[in-house]
């Protein structure tokens, strides 16, 4: 038996269940006490990890180049969409950039189902033009926190959410 808890990383997720208790304190079982930390430095006790950090993925439109992993596009009007989450709280807000980061533009969110801790799709119209592009997209969620352009650093490399960068070659006509 497995036990999910919504909105938490996966490995937190108690595997092998055998028996429920319930405790008045933390529980200190090696993967909570031990591994699974936040810290900078090997002294550094950290904090647990648990809650999924807000991330927005972008669904990278056009042709995939399987030598150069860039995708591929026709000029003119697309829909460039994806999927957003966070186990802090609801995702209220997704934006998206097509130049790496310099600018971004606020995405449509469709209509939340699923409850609070399923993805949430969103989208955004995109006239391409020729030349290269790189498209993110980050989420905020009710909480406030969003998803950061740069990954703050921790010796686990636990909770990574940085923003997606997706190259796209947009063809002349």
């Amino acid at each position: 038996m497995r036990l999910i808890v919504p909105g938490w990383y996966g490995m937190a997720h108690v595997k092998w269940l055998r028996d429920i208790r319930v405790l008045t304190e933390p529980f200190d079982g090696y993967q909570n006490a031990v591994a699974y930390r936040l810290r900078q430095d090997a002294d550094d006790p950290g904090v647990p990890v648990t809650r999924i950090e807000p991330r927005a993925l972008v669904r990278p439109p056009g042709f995939p180049d399987f030598m150069s992993r860039k995708r591929v596009l026709r000029p003119g009007p697309c829909t460039v969409d994806g999927r957003a989450w966070s186990g802090h709280a609801p995702v209220t807000a997704v934006e998206v950039t097509f130049d790496g980061g310099t600018t971004w533009v606020p995405a449509t969110l469709d209509e939340p189902t699923g409850g609070a801790w399923a993805w949430r799709r969103w989208q955004v119209s995109w006239r391409a033009t020729p030349g290269r592009h790189v498209l993110g997209a980050r989420a905020t969620d009710a909480s406030g926190r969003t998803q950061p352009v740069e990954q703050p650093w921790n010796r686990g490399g636990f909770a990574n959410n940085l923003v997606q960068r997706v190259e796209v070659v947009v063809l002349t006509e």
